[in-house]
């Protein structure tokens, strides 16, 4: 009798470690993105060869170290998505043209139209909210800014991140 109860607890432990394997969140890379310069092409980088302090009418600006400077033209074609992903460091985007629409874990998307600007910082998701079937729709252009730890490779400028999972809020 031992043994049947210790085979099905077993078996259920074994089931339920199953389901919680199949519910893990996994990376999301992104599709319908393009950017100038595009690769093999490496995005230019500029240097701050210091820490920076900088501060005028309350807008502040300061590295502890050495900071790279990365500037490139982002372009979401129609149903164009980033996938959820992070930077290292702060990112700011700005709407040249089209609409995107931004989405924070666990929060409702935010809608940033041509002459709009945002910060990616920490886990996030971008899209092209003109998206249509038959993917004729408008794309979404954004100029870059990305300042960056000193010594970022190329590769480790963008970092695909799991799709967060959201319990029910109290």
């Amino acid at each position: 009798m031992r043994l049947r109860s210790f085979i099905t607890g077993s078996a259920v432990l074994a089931l339920a470690a199953s389901g919680l394997a199949g519910s893990t969140a996994l990376a999301t890379p992104g599709a319908g993105t393009v950017t100038d310069p595009a690769p093999p092409t490496p995005i230019p980088k500029y240097s701050f060869d210091r820490p920076v302090r900088a501060h005028a009418d309350g807008i502040k600006l300061k590295t502890a170290d050495d900071a790279v400077v990365r500037m490139f033209t982002l372009t979401y074609k129609s149903g164009g998505f980033s996938g959820w992903h992070k930077h290292p460091g702060i990112v700011v985007a700005v709407v040249q043209s089209g609409t995107v629409k931004r989405k924070l874990p666990c929060q409702h998307a935010e809608t940033f139209t041509a002459g709009q600007a945002f910060t990616e910082v920490g886990r996030h998701y971008v899209y092209n909210a003109d998206k249509t079937p038959d993917g004729a729709g408008t794309p979404a252009v954004l100029k870059i800014t990305q300042i960056a730890p000193e010594g970022t490779t190329d590769k480790a400028f963008r970092e695909d991140a799991d799709q967060p999972t959201c319990g029910p809020r109290t």
